[in-house]
């Protein structure tokens, strides 16, 4: 008799757990906080010239700037740090790591998923040139453009449409690789939680963070190079906490 009752207690909980529904985001994760940055300043930016999958070096501004980060974030604790498999982004990585006083040195990740839009013919050009273009193309002014906070997205539509190369990618394609490499870092990150450092562009991340949270307001501002756009990652949502914040760089400058 105990032994059919042990039984039959046996099957009402396995049917219990079959029924019970799952929960995406859920099983256990734990919270992580996203610092996204832009990389520093570049030799191309400095020369105001396209630049997506086009790539130049930090100057020697860029490299300040990577390193004033890096001390207004020495006391974060990383537990994985990630950047564009682009040069600029790598450098900036190592430099604001080498900062840091609790993960010190931690080895960097990088991915073409976390690129710069590409612009296709316009790599190289000058910037006012591509804009230009990209105007004709909107049938509106340039000062429209610059008040329209979803300009990146139609820019890259518009690179896209222009573009003879056929390398230039649409909005679609850019929101869609770094969306979709943003989740599966803060996914994994999630089984034990903590902080990720996380370095890509100015473009990229902004249509990144068009839609992300529909909590927050997208205002489009462009980011200045090495501003931190904070995210949390929780029960498989993103909040974002502050966008396009000079904080950091400022209090490392303090400590130079």
């Amino acid at each position: 008799m105990r032994n059919k009752r042990v039984f039959c207690g046996l099957l009402v909980l396995v049917s219990v757990c079959l029924a019970a529904p799952v929960f995406a985001g859920g099983g256990g994760e734990k919270p992580v906080t996203i610092y996204v940055t832009r990389h520093g300043r570049t030799l191309f930016n400095t020369k105001d010239l396209a630049q997506g999958w086009a790539d130049s070096p930090l100057t020697p501004e860029g490299i300040a700037v990577a390193e004033d980060l890096g001390r207004g974030l020495r006391d974060v604790k990383f537990d994985y740090v990630i950047s564009s498999d682009l040069v600029r982004a790598r450098q900036t990585a190592r430099l604001v790591m080498a900062q840091n006083r609790v993960s010190k040195d931690y080895p960097v990740d990088d991915t073409e998923a976390l690129r710069e839009a590409c612009y296709g013919q316009f790599e190289g050009d000058p910037n006012s040139a591509m804009v230009a273009a990209f105007v004709a193309e909107m049938g509106i002014s340039i000062e429209e453009m610059m008040q329209d906070p979803y300009m990146w997205l139609k820019s890259a539509d518009a690179a896209k449409q222009l573009d003879t190369m056929g390398m230039a990618e649409d909005a679609a394609t850019i929101k869609a690789r770094m969306q979709g490499k943003l989740r599966e870092v803060a996914q994994e990150q999630a089984k034990k939680g903590g902080n990720v450092l996380l370095v890509a562009h100015g473009m990229s991340i902004n249509i990144m963070l068009s839609d992300l949270d529909p909590g927050f307001t997208y205002t489009g501002t462009a980011l200045a190079n090495a501003a931190v756009c904070k995210i949390v990652y929780q029960d498989g949502k993103f909040t974002i906490e502050s966008f396009n914040d000079i904080s950091y760089i400022e209090a490392g400058k303090a400590l130079r």
